[in-house]
C-alpha cells in the first residue's frame, strides 16, 4: 500500500496559476518534490507567507545612508537639492536634470563673483576719483557767492558763519579729504536748508532738496555726481568759476549745460559699478530660484516614484496562489 502512494505522488502534475481572487481566500498544504536522483523524499513547504505583501514602510526601514534615504524620503531629497541643486536628482538616477541644475548653480557662482568683484573695484575707483576731484570747500565757496549774488538770507554771512569759515582757503585737489573740517559741515547744512534754487530764466524753486553727507559715506559719493546742486564742487567747475571772475553766472540752468567733464565722468563711473551690482543681484536671485526649483523637483520625483511602487505593491497584494492537484 505504501509503494502505491509513492508511485501516485510521482504522477502528480502541479500547476501554479496566479489569478486575481479576493484576499480572504486562504490556502494550506504543501508541495512535495521527489528528487529523481534519490529515493529519499525531499520536502519543501511553500505557504502563503512566501507571497506576502511587503509594505513600503519596510523598505524605508531598511534604507541606510543619505544616498539610500534620499531615494525613499522626499523630504531628504528636497533638502539635498535645496543645499546643492541637482544632488537629490543625482541620488535618484535623474542625471540629465541633475547636471542641468548643478551647471546653472556653478555658472551662477562664477558670474556672481565676477560681477560683484567688478562692482567693488569700480566703486573704489569712483570714490578715489571723487576724492581727487570733488571738494566740499569748493562747493561751500560757490554757495557763499551764489547766496550773495541772489540776495538770499540764509545766514551765510553771519559772524563765524559759512563765509568766514571758507574765505581765503584753497581746495586741496588730489586729496580733498584734507578740506574737511568737523566744524564746517553743520554750518554748511544750516545754509543749504535755507537756500532756494535760482534758475537762469528767472524762476525761483523750492529750497535745496539735499545736504552734503558725512565724508566717506555711501550717500556722500552718490550725491556729488547725481544732482546738479553739487556740480560746483567739481574741480573743473571751480577752476572755470575762478577764470570767469565777475562774469560768472551764479544760477542753475534748466538743462545739462552746467554739467562739466568731471561731473559727467563721475556720473558714468557711478553708473558702471551700480550696473555691476544690479547684475550680481539678478544672478543671485536666479541662483535662489534654481535652488528652490531643484528642491521641489527632487521632492516630487521621489514622491512620484514611491506612489508608483506602492500602486504596484498593492496590485500584488491582491493576488493569491491557486494550487490545482491533477490525478
Amino acid at each position: 500500500m505504501r509503494n502505491f502512494w509513492y508511485i501516485l505522488s510521482g504522477l502528480v502534475f502541479l500547476t501554479v496559476n496566479a489569478q486575481a481572487q479576493p484576499k480572504k481566500v486562504s490556502l494550506s498544504g504543501s508541495i512535495i518534490k521527489l528528487d529523481s536522483s534519490s529515493t529519499t523524499e525531499v520536502v519543501e513547504i511553500i505557504t502563503l507567507e512566501d507571497f506576502r505583501y511587503i509594505p513600503k514602510e519596510s523598505f524605508y526601514n531598511q534604507a541606510t545612508g543619505i544616498s539610500e534615504v534620499s531615494r525613499t524620503k522626499p523630504g531628504v531629497a528636497f533638502l539635498a537639492s535645496a543645499i546643492v541643486p541637482g544632488s537629490g536628482q543625482a541620488l535618484n538616477g535623474k542625471w540629465g536634470r541633475a547636471a542641468t541644475y548643478f551647471l546653472i548653480d556653478a555658472l551662477g557662482i562664477v558670474f556672481y563673483i565676477d560681477q560683484n568683484d567688478k562692482a567693488k573695484r569700480r566703486e573704489q575707483a569712483y570714490e578715489n576719483y571723487g576724492d581727487q576731484n570733488w571738494s566740499v570747500l569748493a562747493y561751500a565757496q560757490w554757495l557763499v557767492e551764489y547766496s550773495r549774488a541772489n540776495g538770499i538770507a540764509n545766514g551765510f554771512d553771519d559772524v563765524d558763519g559759512l563765509e568766514d569759515m571758507v574765505f581765503g582757503k584753497t581746495p586741496t585737489w588730489g586729496n580733498t579729504q584734507a578740506d574737511w573740517d568737523d566744524q564746517l559741515l553743520p554750518v554748511l547744512r544750516q545754509v543749504e536748508v535755507l537756500t532756494p534754487f535760482y534758475y537762469n530764466n528767472g524762476f525761483i524753486a523750492s529750497t535745496f532738496s539735499h545736504v552734503v553727507q558725512d565724508y566717506g559715506s555711501q550717500q556722500y559719493y552718490e550725491l556729488m555726481s547725481k544732482y546738479y546742486q553739487f556740480q560746483p564742487g567739481w574741480r573743473d567747475f571751480h577752476e572755470a568759476r575762478l577764470t570767469d571772475g565777475a562774469s560768472h553766472v551764479y544760477q542753475y540752468p534748466w538743462d545739462a549745460t552746467m554739467a562739466t567733464a568731471n561731473f559727467l565722468e563721475g556720473r558714468d563711473r557711478a553708473q558702471q559699478f551700480n550696473d555691476n551690482y544690479r547684475t550680481a543681484g539678478n544672478i543671485l536671485t536666479l541662483m535662489m530660484v534654481n535652488h528652490i526649483v531643484s528642491a521641489f523637483d527632487a521632492y516630487f520625483t521621489v514622491q512620484l516614484k514611491n506612489s508608483r511602487l506602492e500602486a504596484e505593491a498593492n496590485m500584488l497584494s491582491n493576488e493569491t496562489v491557486s494550487l490545482r492537484w491533477h490525478f
